[in-house]
């Protein structure tokens, strides 16, 4: 057992987000500005109807020219002097199921991919109304989920390009859609635009309804302005902000805050007992195309608590080496970015971000931020080192075409009799590709369960290999990834259970053929 253990015995990729995140095998293109304009000639005071995903106490009013600018076959505009569309990407009469067009409304009837197939425990990126605007500023893809039939289920979330959002019009006049990556403070007034400047002094007031899933929900620390609010998970936020105004009274608006980081991100969370300690699940990520055995206490091939951590980094005991590319986007080791925010293991929380910092490389390809052991779940102050957040891996540049395996193993449960569900998701540069544990799994589907005696010890602890994943370039030139669940039984969906010790002598099943 290595150190934390031992005292157990008795515990062109952006970094900021900004113009919605990536569709997930989706295709993209930038619409010129004089594309339905500025919003900014709306009501006074009120929200425009660019303002898409935001509502408000206040009256509408309607922004921009409003304009429609036809594309021909070319993908030029009726001058034919702008090139609007390089994919050839605009409303038809067909809804596309190709890897170019999954996550788009492609006949823009407000459904996205009714006709199209997927396996259960998937989840993409998706955008409503014209897929033309999908990259605009503005616009940012809501989720859609694989059902346990095989069907993609609706389209949750986002802003999207529907005549009741408009998100094109991109008015941050009033209150609009923000974003951010995860573990960095948040000036939520930054999504209020003008509408909080007539706010009596002192009556400014935030509340924040996290992602499905994110339990607990971190509070907002401050307030005038908030400047403290820090989401450690991925996903889409929603935030009210509530305002005194002259004469009494109250005015109101509802804003969506969007959470990703670039790259891979892989999250793992479980259930923590409000009585004891709680029990010990480990998240492990293998090297990419490296058949190599798991190594529970550490190998440079897995990535986790024993391997990946910045303490791991410092001293290079077993530490992971998988990249040597020179400077990104081609994977790489380490990058120090030039911009401090953009290193974003600097702001890792339980104090991880200010040794990334003192270390002074930038961040390591990959890393695991944050190991969770014990924790309290009734906390909601996310820099308190007992709150309780997901364990988390990075790969900010992963390789293209090249499968890596996600694995979960319960290391412990530390004497505790209670069930745990581990429950992973799979972010690719911000976008959820998959959510695997609860759903995904057996004939008829039922979450994946821990019992304590998988984390007794006695005859060795349980080790879930749960999916691969593969980053894959389309032809439109966009990013997203492909995730593959690991089945022993493909029809009936069983996973795939090995012991620790069984793990570490082998790999698992061989990988799914290239994407």
């Amino acid at each position: 057992m290595r150190r934390r253990r031992a005292t157990l015995l008795f515990f062109a990729i952006t970094t900021t987000l900004t113009a919605g995140f990536a569709l997930a095998g989706g295709c993209s293109a930038n619409k010129p500005n004089n594309q339905g304009g500025s919003g900014g000639g709306g009501a006074s005071g009120g929200t425009t109807a660019g303002s898409g995903g935001v509502t408000t106490s206040t009256p509408t009013g309607t922004g921009g020219d409003g304009a429609t600018i036809i594309l021909d076959d070319g993908g030029m505009d009726v001058n034919n002097d702008v090139q609007m569309n390089p994919c050839g990407t605009a409303c038809g009469d067909t809804e596309l199921c190709d890897p170019d067009h999954i996550g788009l409304d492609d006949n823009c009837n407000g459904q996205v991919d009714e006709t199209c197939p997927c396996a259960a425990g998937q989840a993409h990126s998706c955008f409503k109304g014209d897929p033309s605007y999908v990259s605009s500023p503005g616009c940012f893809p809501g989720t859609e989920k694989c059902t346990e039939n095989g069907e993609w289920g609706a389209c949750v979330g986002g802003v999207h390009a529907t005549d009741d959002q408009q998100c094109y019009l991109n008015d941050q006049v009033a209150c609009h859609p923000i974003s951010a990556v995860p573990f960095q403070d948040v000036n939520l007034k930054d999504g209020t635009g003008a509408f909080s400047a007539n706010a009596v002094p002192g009556t400014e007031t935030w509340t924040v309804t996290c992602p499905q899933g994110v339990n607990p929900c971190p509070g907002v620390a401050g307030v005038n302005p908030p400047d403290d609010f820090k989401p450690l998970q991925s996903g889409e936020y929603s935030v009210t902000y509530t305002k005194g105004v002259a004469g009494g009274g109250t005015e109101m608006c509802t804003y969506p805050l969007f959470v990703g980081a670039p790259g891979l991100r892989v999250e793992l969370s479980w259930e923590h007992d409000l009585g004891g300690d709680g029990v010990d699940l480990d998240l492990h990520v293998h090297q990419p195309n490296n058949t190599l055995p798991w190594a529970i206490s550490g190998e440079p091939q897995d990535c986790t608590w024993s391997s990946c951590t910045v303490d791991d980094f410092q001293f290079g005991f077993g530490a992971p080496d998988w990249f040597n590319g020179v400077a990104p986007p081609d994977p790489v080791d380490w990058y120090l970015d030039p911009v401090f925010e953009k290193n974003t293991c600097y702001f890792s929380p339980r104090g991880k971000g200010a040794e990334w910092q003192a270390l002074g490389m930038g961040c390591h390809n990959p890393r695991l931020d944050l190991d969770n052991i014990f924790c309290d779940p009734l906390l909601s102050d996310p820099n308190d080192p007992s709150f309780c957040a997901p364990e988390n891996v990075n790969i900010d540049y992963p390789p293209k075409g090249e499968w890596t395996r996600i694995g979960v193993h319960y290391f412990s449960s530390h004497g505790l009799n209670y069930d745990v569900h581990p429950t992973i998701k799979v972010y690719c540069d911000g976008a959820l590709a998959a959510e695997l544990g609860g759903a995904g799994y057996y004939d008829p589907e039922q979450p994946i369960t821990f019992v304590p005696s998988d984390g007794a010890g006695f005859a060795g602890n349980r080790f879930w290999l749960a999916a691969d994943v593969a980053f894959v370039d389309s032809e439109c030139g966009t990013k997203g990834c492909v995730v593959k669940p690991i089945y022993g039984d493909p029809v009936a969906k069983t996973p795939v259970f090995l012991i620790d010790s069984t793990a570490e002598q082998n790999f698992g099943p061989d990988y799914p053929p290239p994407p």
